[in-house]
């Protein structure tokens, strides 16, 4: 961790927070699937036999992937690649474990929701890894995605889904949608408990703006500065490049160290 943060130039003191894969995410309503992918793949009879009938029965794929495989990947396409040999998996398991095959048959439109949730998730988890995020862009990302989770919920109940199109394939009954949608709102209050820290952050006008907001700032020494800094006609020249590039310029924190 502190060779990385060496290479990129980040200081300790600006970690907020650390993400870290092989957490136990996959429990709860979706634990009939982790017991189905471990009892094929962690067997290597039970591996090379399924791989053998995904091969007679056409299948895209003739393996599931391991949750310990998938520290790179997303959750949903774990989800995804189990789903896509579900009528392969059923078919396998009907000698092998009749229970877990019950199990899974009515659980069938709960995967089909984890599988299009999860994929929303690594959608997610993507757009807080790229290099140049920040404390702004990391606000930005989690208060859509909190937002959104209340949309999604309103349209999942009004039997629109767009953004879950496996779920939308799926037969069910208005007490699963009235399940999802319950759910869907218990993240919303989850993720809002969360990141408040984050949700709750401000981020001054100037920050974004500072060439149009110079007196929005919260003192009189940062208003000086600002002022200061928005009649420097070089400084300015280069605010074209976007707030980040802009504030990490040596010479600002140099002649404006308030700011």
């Amino acid at each position: 961790m502190e060779k990385f943060c060496d290479e990129k130039q980040i200081p300790l003191k600006n970690i907020i927070s650390i993400a870290i894969d092989g957490t136990p995410a996959m429990t709860g309503r979706h634990k009939d699937f982790i017991a189905a992918v471990n009892k094929i793949r962690s067997n290597s009879l039970n591996d090379r036999l399924f791989s053998q009938l995904c091969v007679a029965n056409d299948e895209d794929f003739n393996q599931l992937l391991l949750h310990t495989e998938v520290r790179w990947l997303s959750k949903g396409t774990c989800l995804t690649r189990f789903y896509n040999l579900f009528d392969s998996v059923i078919e396998f398991l009907k000698n092998k474990d009749t229970g877990l095959r019950d199990n899974l048959i009515t659980s069938k439109n709960d995967i089909l929701y984890l599988t299009d949730l999860y994929k929303l998730f690594n959608d997610v988890n993507l757009q807080l890894q790229v290099d140049d995020l920040n404390s702004i862009k990391t606000k930005t990302v989690i208060s859509t995605f909190v937002a959104k989770l209340l949309l999604y919920k309103k349209n999942i109940s009004r039997r629109e889904f767009n953004n879950f199109p496996d779920l939308a394939a799926a037969s069910f009954i208005n007490d699963d949608l009235v399940v999802y949608c319950q759910l869907l709102e218990n993240l919303h209050n989850d993720f809002k408990e969360r990141f408040q820290d984050i949700l709750n952050m401000d981020i001054p006008d100037w920050v974004l703006y500072p060439f149009s907001n110079v007196n929005t700032a919260e003192s009189f020494q940062l208003e000086e500065q600002l002022l200061e800094l928005t009649t420097n006609k070089e400084i300015k020249f280069k605010f074209k490049n976007g707030y980040q590039e802009f504030w990490l310029q040596k010479p600002i924190m140099e002649l404006y160290p308030r700011l």
